[in-house]
């Protein structure tokens, strides 16, 4: 059976999944499996160029879990080609705050209702998501505005963001807290360019933002510049480099100037009298930068896929990035399920050489709310000098069922000083923690249940077992 999709003329919205992330996972399925050819590993991900490449894919012979992929693809598009807009009312309750969230489990809020529309016309479209949050907190995260012209758009909003291969997390940028408001120039496609001079890059992907965190913080309205290129070269191979950077903020210099310093990487004095040489010169503002690849080969008939990325901060040099943080995982299939192991160490010593001081990674002497906003890591759902090693399956069923189910362990703040936030008690803490969810489509009304269970041991106090459970209703009018 084929399937048709959008005529290229078609308009939609801008990016894959930002009500549904599981559409992301479904990306992935159909290039793992070989069947897309585009760069995959930056959410959000435009439609331009999959709804292209999608028109005239067929089903036919194809194994249970790409099947499932298309079909929940070409749903989407067909809704899509069928209206301009689209509005859902989405509903939450958790008994507790989630604590380690992945792409796209738990929930943001104990109790949660969110009311969203989609609007598409001609080069404009965007997303309007009014949330109200328990404790009476309002916001308009996930709202955006975005202009296409030609391969590129430009997008005002703030959409959550999830950069890197990792399944359960990336090292510099996750929706693991609320999504940063920024102004974005970015590819409005992640194929290949057309251009002969870009061609060789294969499938390619561009966004550079500017923008601002929380009040809520040492330094409050902090600056944020947020850059990322992933591409593919060749079958199989993906390769990304990120760099985010802060600067500004209440107290700091706003100005052009200092902007130009912090993305040209200059370095400054930043003693009082003014007077530093070579070793007490530091880069303006607070830098985070790396990379990730990601290789797939087909193995016994399915797709096996290795995956790394390696994070830094600080620099003793202008290239020697010190303090780096490492995550690597193996993923593939079997039968209506993907599997994955994935491990990172955010446990990293300050100043490179033979040093073994930690509490670094993530912190910053300026500013000292780190790289977090509202209280959560921006990137790692472990916070720093965490390591961790997780084992998830993500499984499809017939219908359009399907589950998770995550088993981490973690060793949280191991030298006991300088806490991160993600502990709720003690110093030191080492958790297991089992969790999964069940969703379940039900005529307009998509349906998730879900929890966790974990048992935790602290060096000062008597060790727990805590639970959370969860629900989320969404409604598609």
């Amino acid at each position: 059976m084929t399937y048709h999709f959008l005529p290229n003329e078609a308009k939609a919205s801008a990016y894959v999944g930002t009500l549904d992330k599981q559409l992301h996972y479904d990306l992935q399925t159909l290039v793992e499996w070989g069947y897309l050819d585009a760069a995959v590993n930056t959410f959000p991900v435009p439609w331009k160029g999959i709804a292209d490449q999608l028109d005239g894919l067929s089903s036919t012979d194809m194994a249970f879990r790409p099947r499932q992929a298309l079909m929940r693809l070409n749903h989407y598009l067909s809704l899509n080609k069928q209206q301009t807009s689209r509005k859902f009312l989405s509903i939450q309750a958790a008994s507790d705050d989630v604590r380690f969230r992945g792409f796209d489990d738990g929930t943001e809020e104990t109790g949660k209702v969110s009311i969203s529309t989609e609007f598409y016309a001609g080069r404009w479209s965007g997303q309007i998501s009014a949330n109200y949050a328990s404790g009476g907190r309002k916001n308009l995260d996930n709202s955006f505005i975005a202009y296409q012209f030609g391969d590129w758009n430009l997008r005002l909003g703030s959409l959550d963001q999830w950069w890197g291969p990792g399944q359960s997390s990336s090292l510099i940028m996750t929706n693991n807290t609320r999504p940063v408001k920024a102004l974005a120039f970015s590819r409005s496609t992640n194929t290949e360019s057309k251009s002969k001079w870009l061609s060789w890059l294969g499938p390619w992907y561009l966004t550079s933002q500017l923008g601002q965190l929380d009040k809520d913080r040492f330094v409050p309205e902090t600056k944020f510049v947020m850059n990322r290129f992933n591409a593919r070269p060749f079958k199989g191979f993906e390769f990304g480099v990120s760099w985010t950077a802060m600067w500004g903020g209440e107290g700091q210099d706003n100005g052009f100037d200092t902007l130009i310093e912090v993305i040209t990487l200059q370095s400054v004095c930043a003693r009082p009298d003014g007077i530093c040489d070579s070793s007490q010169r530091t880069k303006q503002g607070n830098h985070m930068a790396g990379f990730d690849i990601s290789y797939t080969a087909q193995l016994f008939n399915r797709p096996v896929s290795f995956y790394a990325q390696r994070v830094g901060e600080d620099a003793s040099s202008d290239i020697n990035i010190t303090d780096n943080a490492n995550l690597f995982g193996l993923s593939t299939y079997w039968r209506g399920a993907k599997i994955y192991i994935e491990t990172s160490d955010t446990n990293v010593s300050c100043g490179g050489g033979t040093s073994t001081v930690t509490n670094c990674y993530y912190e910053n002497s300026t500013y000292r709310t780190g790289y977090r906003m509202y209280g959560r890591s921006m990137a790692s759902t472990f916070d720093s000098d965490a390591k961790q090693i997780t084992i998830g399956t993500n499984i499809r069923f017939e219908g359009g069922d399907m589950a998770e189910v995550t088993l981490r362990s973690a060793e949280l703040n191991p030298d006991g000083t300088l806490p991160s936030p993600v502990l709720t008690k003690d110093v030191s803490e080492d958790v297991l923690e089992l969790s999964g969810y069940y969703q379940k489509p039900m005529g307009n009304w998509l349906l998730k249940a879900g929890g966790s269970v974990a048992h935790r041991e602290f060096v000062n106090e008597d060790d727990e077992v805590d639970a959370v459970v969860y629900m989320k209703a969404q409604y598609a009018f």
